[in-house]
């Protein structure tokens, strides 16, 4: 016969598993129709299971300690009590800023003084207070009330087992639901899924394939009126008889600024003579994904997975699509992975999107720039305006190059990544790295040379810079993704814009600048703050400002002094790397947060501005 403490336990798991999926549906259920708000159910009903497993296992292990009875009752009415105050404190977050509750926002509110400068009142902070006290108590009554008047006799578990039996069926629904949106590009679903709490993506990609499935690559999506973002803020209005000048966009794999000397890139450091080079210049991440997407969207890494669920590109490529710009789109990698099919160039026609030859990738690049060079020829020739945009692969780990590209003769000669010796051979290592730049040079020259043998330099902007550096162990690390460190983030960037003369900047400046850059150049009327964050202008330095960086799971602020590491999950919501802006290391970590909370909270609104508040 089941007791007493027993039947009302498993009456508060239910009761309180009813009360997470209404939270859940609460946050994430505004605005959702047909299989999307399906969807959501069905996840809502299997996440609601899925936050209390962890309190009720360990609730029941607790059960059999000595007094395990009432002590297991406790800790259930204080976990359950915790995890609807998480979630309601997510909700909250959700409704002001249009992401949900991550390490980022609980190292800010933890911080002395970071409340206040969210700009939250007195009263704000006892309702706050007032809210968590009442759920508690309300927590207590309830399991009082269960236990005091339920009769034991009168439970029948039997119901139980079915009602996991559904739940289960709904979470593996919710999981095929996912994989095939993901696959077949449905993205209201893909947009639903961002607005359950801490959700967990689950794909099969390979597996429908393996079956002759193909995936759907949508174009031409407007998600902004039906998930959550809201971009751009206002239709892009253009000035009468809009210029239209031709574009090159040539960006370049793991390029650090420190290459961009004569002797390594001879090149591109005549070409920066006479135009405007960027020697403090920052990458909008530390990885591919990141800093191709900081590129051409002008907002912050964070925004990745929510552009790329709805299939959204730039409004930069928007615009030129819809000026009648000619595309010409090669990538000595894919363009597949990472996404930007599925993001930056998700408005165009795939047919435009030329990738490599499987081939190492020094000779993709020249196989790749000489396609190039024939559509400028051929753009050229039609009279209309068009857009080259190379990704350049030869400066890749593990850095392969030709015979007439080495300038660094002794190099690692076989680099095999399950036998080399990262720390005794990291000076080898980067010779390889500075050879294959020499050799990428190479191919930036023939560009180069062919945009000023056609003429085209007058009306052609220019843009060259890495998508993010490399790191030779200078802080313990190689390569990039892992670090904020400056070798991972620092790129050159080199900007040719006709008629504006030559000129060397060492104010802080980022990708996200261009795209801020580019679009008055196009005769875009509306404000920057209409398509990206943090907007600077690359024409128009200056000082006064932060810079925002991001990596998979953690968002980068870099200030004059300080640059921030915060994690954007809750689970790395303990740890919050501080240093001085070269990476050096900050004795008093919280003596740092506390004068920079004004500039974290800036940051904090400044990242949430294209998601719609609910």
């Amino acid at each position: 016969m089941t007791d007493a403490w027993s039947c009302a336990r498993r009456r508060f798991w239910v009761v309180n598993y009813l009360m997470l999926v209404a939270l859940v549906l609460s946050i994430a259920s505004s605005s959702l129709t047909g299989p999307a708000w399906l969807f959501t159910l069905a996840a809502a009903l299997g996440y609601g299971l899925i936050y209390l497993l962890p309190l009720m296992i360990l609730v029941w292990l607790v059960k059999h300690l000595p007094r395990g009875q009432w002590l297991s009752s406790m800790l259930a009415v204080l976990g359950a009590a915790a995890m609807v105050i998480l979630l309601y404190t997510d909700r909250v977050i959700f409704g002001m800023y249009g992401f949900h509750l991550n390490g980022f926002v609980w190292n800010l509110i933890t911080t002395p003084g970071g409340i206040d400068s969210l700009e939250s009142s007195t009263g704000t902070k006892m309702t706050i207070v007032g809210i968590c006290v009442a759920i508690v108590i309300f927590e207590v009554l309830l399991f009082w009330a269960l236990y005091r008047f339920s009769s034991p006799q009168s439970d029948k578990a039997g119901w139980v087992k079915w009602a996991l039996a559904a739940i289960f069926l709904c979470m593996l629904g919710e999981r095929a639901t996912f994989g095939v949106s993901h696959f077949k590009s449905y993205s209201s679903v893909l947009m639903a899924s961002q607005q359950i709490p801490f959700y967990q993506q689950t794909t099969f990609s390979h597996f429908l394939v393996s079956l002759g499935e193909k995936p759907v690559r949508h174009s031409n999506m407007k998600m902004a009126q039906e998930g959550r973002l809201n971009y751009p803020l206002h239709p892009i209005k253009l000035e009468a008889n809009a210029p239209k000048p031709n574009i090159i966009w040539l960006a370049c794999e793991s390029l650090r600024w420190d290459m961009l000397t004569p002797e390594i890139m001879p090149n591109l450091w005549a070409f920066s003579q006479k135009n405007w080079r960027y020697t403090n210049h920052y990458s909008g991440g530390n990885g591919t994904r990141w800093g191709i997407f900081t590129m051409f969207y002008g907002m912050p890494a964070s925004y990745w997975f929510s552009f790329l669920d709805a299939r959204q590109p730039p409004a930069l490529i928007s615009l030129l699509q819809k000026q009648g710009y000619q595309f010409g789109l090669y990538t000595s990698a894919e363009f597949t992975y990472p996404e930007f099919d599925k993001t930056v160039w998700a408005g165009l026609p795939s047919d435009l999107l030329h990738s490599n030859d499987k081939q190492v990738g020094w000779k993709d690049d020249r196989d790749n720039v000489t396609r190039l060079n024939r559509f400028v020829d051929g753009a050229e020739s039609d009279k209309s305006p068009f857009m080259g945009f190379m990704f350049f692969e030869s400066s890749h780990a593990r850095y392969f190059f030709p015979d007439d590209a080495v300038i660094r003769p002794h190099y690692l000669k076989a680099f095999n990544y399950a036998t080399v010796d990262v720390k005794k051979d990291i000076g080898l290592i980067k010779n390889r790295y500075i050879n294959a730049t020499h050799e990428l040079d190479i191919q930036l020259g023939r560009v180069l040379d062919h945009l000023k043998e056609k003429g085209l330099l007058d009306n052609t902007i220019v843009i060259i810079t890495g998508d993010h550096g490399e790191e030779f162990m200078e802080n313990g690390r190689w390569g990039h993704n892992s670090a904020f460190h400056n070798q991972q983030i620092h790129t050159p960037f080199v900007l040719h814009v006709p008629g504006k003369g030559a000129r060397v900047v060492s104010a802080p400046t980022s990708h996200l600048d261009i795209v801020p850059t580019l679009m008055p150049l196009l005769g875009v009327t509306n404000p920057p703050g209409d398509y990206s964050v943090d907007a600077h202008s690359l024409l128009k330095p200056t000082d006064d400002r932060y810079r925002v960086i991001g990596s998979w799971n953690a968002l980068g602020f870099i200030g004059d002094d300080y640059k921030v590491s915060m994690p954007m999950n809750l689970a790395g919501a303990g740890y919050m790397a501080v240093t001085t802006a070269d990476d050096r290391a900050v004795q008093d970590s919280g003596t740092v947060m506390a004068k920079e909370k004004d500039s974290l909270a800036q940051l904090l609104k400044d990242i949430s501005r294209f998601y719609v508040k609910h």
